[in-house]
C-alpha cells in the first residue's frame, strides 16, 4: 500500500493534522518529513518495533546507530547530553540547521544529536513527546532524496506517512562533527562545511570561552547583575575574560527589563557600569548549557533543580538576600557580601 502523503505550508503548518501525524508516530508508524538539508525518515526512540524497521528500510547494520532528532532545546535533556566546550559551541552556532554532532551521554556512551529547522518537523518531535531516532529516507548507498516524490519513488509502501513541505532548501546531507575529541573533527562533509571549518578552528586557537557561568536570582534586576559586574571585573583583572562567559537570569523575571537603579548606583560607585542591562527569565536552555551555576538563595536552587534535575551538581548556592526596598544601605551590605562569597568560590569559578 502507498504511504499516506500529507502536503504541509513549511513557514504555517497544521497543527491539528501534526498532532494526528505524531499520534501515529506513538502507534508504531515510521514517518518521512522534511529537513533543510533532505528528507529524513524516523521514528519515536522508544518505538523499538518501528526503530527495527527503520534498519530493514534503510538496509543498515545495527552496529551503525542513528541520530537522535530533537524539536526543541528541552528534549536535549532528555537524552542526557554532556555539555561539554565544543558541543556547547557548535549547537548554539549551528542549531536548528544542518549540523549532526555526535556527543557522549552521561553513560559516556556516543550518540548522534541533530536539530533540524524544518517547522513541521520539529513540531511533530515535540508532540510525540521525544526525539526521533531517524536517518536519511533512502536505502545506504543510494542518493540521499530532496522532495518527498523522491521519497516515494526511493522507499514507497516500506513508509506509512510522507510530510510534504516541498523541496528541501540546502539538498545536501548535513555535516557530521564529533565534539567528543578536545578539538571538534569533522566526520562528514556537507552543509554549511566552510563555517563548520572556521568555527573549530576558532575552538582549536581557543577564541571561545571554556566555561560558561550562569548567575541566578529572582528579578534578575539587582542580585545577579550585580554579581556577574563584580565577577566580570575579576576575570578581566586576571585575564580570563575571554575564557569564562557570564550570563544572568530570574527565575521570576521578565526578559527586556532593567536593573534597579539603586543597584546600578552601588555599582557605579565600584566604577563597574550595569546600566545597559537587560533582565532575562531562566529557561531550561539556560541552565543545561551552563558550566556552573551560582544561585542567590536555597529557593533558587529548588527551581532550577525543577528545570533539569541532572544540573543539581553544577549548582553553588551563594545565600545572599534579596535587597529590593530596603534602601541603598541594604544594597551596599549585599554588594559586600558577593563580593565576600565570590572570593570563597573563586577556585571553583576559575578550574
Amino acid at each position: 500500500m502507498s504511504p499516506t502523503i500529507i502536503q504541509f505550508n513549511k513557514a504555517d503548518p497544521n497543527l491539528k493534522e501534526i498532532r494526528q501525524i505524531a499520534q501515529s508516530a506513538r502507534e508504531g508508524k515510521v514517518i518521512a518529513f522534511p529537513t533543510e538539508t533532505v528528507y529524513g525518515i524516523g521514528a519515536p526512540a522508544s518505538k523499538r518495533d518501528a526503530v527495527n524497521r527503520l534498519y530493514e528500510i534503510k538496509g543498515r547494520r545495527r552496529d551503525k546507530p542513528f541520530a537522535y532528532h530533537i524539536g526543541d532545546w528541552d528534549q536535549l535533556a532528555l537524552l542526557g547530553v554532556v555539555h561539554n566546550m565544543g558541543f556547547r559551541y557548535l549547537s548554539k552556532r549551528f542549531w536548528p540547521g544542518p549540523v549532526t554532532l555526535i556527543a557522549y551521554n552521561q553513560n559516556r556512551e556516543k550518540v548522534g544529536l541533530r536539530y533540524p529547522k524544518s517547522l513541521p518537523t520539529c513540531t511533530l518531535f515535540v508532540m510525540a513527546g521525544e526525539p526521533f531516532l531517524a536517518t536519511s529516507a533512502n536505502r545506504s548507498g543510494d542518493p540521499s532524496p530532496k522532495t518527498a516524490e523522491e521519497v516515494v519513488q526511493s522507499l514507497g509502501e516500506q513508509v506509512d506517512i510522507v510530510i510534504d513541505a516541498g523541496p528541501c532548501e540546502l539538498g545536501q546531507d548535513s555535516t557530521i562533527v564529533d565534539v567528543t575529541l578536545p578539538i571538534p573533527k569533522i566526520l562528514r562533509e556537507g552543509a554549511e562545511l566552510e563555517a563548520v571549518k572556521q568555527a573549530i578552528s576558532d575552538i582549536e586557537l581557543k577564541r571561545v570561552p571554556r566555561k560558561k557561568i550562569l548567575i541566578v536570582c529572582t528579578g534578575n534586576s539587582c542580585r545577579s547583575p550585580m554579581a556577574a559586574g563584580i565577577l566580570l571585573r575579576e576575570l578581566k583583572h586576571k585575564q580570563l575574560d575571554r575564557e569564562i562567559e557570564i550570563l544572568t537570569c530570574g527565575v521570576l523575571a521578565r526578559d527586556g527589563g532593567t536593573a534597579t537603579a539603586e543597584a546600578v548606583f552601588v555599582m557605579k560607585n565600584r566604577e563597574i557600569d550595569i546600566a545597559t542591562h537587560k533582565t532575562r527569565f531562566c529557561r531550561r536552555e539556560d541552565v543545561l548549557d551552563a558550566d556552573l551555576i551560582l544561585a542567590m538563595s536555597k529557593q533558587h536552587y529548588e527551581f532550577l533543580v525543577g528545570l533539569a534535575p541532572s544540573i543539581k551538581d553544577k549548582i553553588k548556592v551563594l545565600e545572599i538576600e534579596d535587597p529590593i526596598g530596603l534602601g541603598i544601605h541594604a544594597y551596599e551590605e549585599v554588594v559586600g557580601k558577593i563580593e565576600e562569597k565570590l572570593k570563597n568560590e573563586w577556585s571553583t569559578i576559575v578550574s
